[in-house]
């Protein structure tokens, strides 16, 4: 079990590494929908490593880190959908 929550919390730190240099290098936008995803995925391995491991400060960072990417996500296709009508 230990190495599917170790696993999954790599991933969760990957994710959020690419996304924050595809961010840097401009090659994503703060309000893309792939930049929101990586963070909410992120997040959410993150918080699911963490709390198998019994860290509950970062379990507790990285969902809040998620909550926040996933409003992001909504916040902006609100933002996009009203545009465009």
């Amino acid at each position: 079990m230990d190495l599917i929550f170790d696993t999954v919390g790599w991933i969760g730190a990957l994710l959020f590494l690419v996304s924050y240099f595809l961010l840097i290098t401009k090659r994503w936008l703060a309000t893309s929908f792939a930049f929101h995803l990586s963070n909410i995925l992120g997040g959410v391995f993150l918080s699911m490593s963490t709390f198998y491991d019994s860290s509950y400060p970062a379990t507790f960072v990285n969902l809040a880190w998620a909550i926040i990417a996933a409003y992001g996500m909504f916040n902006d296709q609100y933002k996009k959908n009203k545009l465009d009508s």
